[in-house]
């Protein structure tokens, strides 16, 4: 919350720092645009994920947690300005990301009550990828000349790829085998944020962005599960 509050001042910073007599930006005559960037998501965070299943007349439980580090990020929109100050974007966001993650197993006995048997083990190359489209009204205002600010905010809608750590038991033992399944999830959050761009032609230009974009996924074997986060950028920015 307190990156969100700090991004948003920022922006009306800047908004309120633009002189009415600034020069109108070239390419306010061109109001189909389209920006890429290449950036970072900043969080770090650990999955948790539980399943159990009956076996031998017991119920054999497998615990694990695996971390998902900040790292690149893939952003890119399109948008048209309805108006100069006002204009409406669809984008999409990529980020994936491998990490380790850790597993605890109680398998029950297949010859007597009360008596699991508890192991660990551990793996790498889980594989993390988020998929993210976000709608974006922004309002656009000049700051200086050849220079232009852009608040926007809208919902954002996640689809999350998370490999999670299992293990399957051969029959007859108490033995575990580390094995990972694929799950997959959807879920709708929000965004809000601010692009600052320079003009360097009458059709081009390049920006920086800052955003926060993000909300909570339930897997099957995992609920509330966060995605999204602090993300920031630099890129081309293209009119039309």
């Amino acid at each position: 919350m307190t990156k969100i509050t700090t991004l948003l001042a920022l922006a009306a910073a800047l908004v309120l720092a633009g002189s009415t007599g600034a020069r109108a930006q070239t390419q306010n005559a061109r109001p189909f645009f389209a920006d890429v960037n290449i950036g970072a998501q900043t969080q770090s965070r650990t999955i948790d994920t539980s399943t159990s299943f009956p076996l031998y007349g017991e119920t054999a439980v497998i615990n694990a947690s695996q971390a998902v580090d900040g790292g690149a990020l893939f952003d890119f929109s399109g948008g048209y300005r309805v108006v100069p100050q006002f204009g409406v974007a669809v984008g999409v966001s990529i980020f994936s990301k491998s990490g380790a993650g850790a597993l605890a197993s109680s398998i029950p006995s297949p010859i007597a009550l009360n008596k699991p048997a508890t192991s660990t083990a551990t793996a790498t190359d889980l594989k993390h990828r988020e998929v993210a489209t976000h709608i974006m009204v922004s309002y656009v205002r000049p700051i200086a000349e050849d220079f232009e600010v852009a608040v926007f905010a809208g919902p954002s809608f996640f689809r999350l790829t998370q490999d999670v750590l299992s293990a399957t038991v051969p029959a007859g033992t108490q033995n575990t085998t580390v094995a990972t399944q694929s799950e997959k999830a959807n879920a709708t959050g929000g965004n809000v944020g601010v692009n600052v761009n320079y003009t360097l032609g009458p059709n081009y230009g390049v920006g920086v962005f800052l955003r926060y974009a993000g909300t909570t996924v339930d897997l099957p074997s995992a609920a509330g599960v966060k995605v999204g986060g602090f993300q920031l950028g630099i890129g081309l920015r293209l009119r039309f």
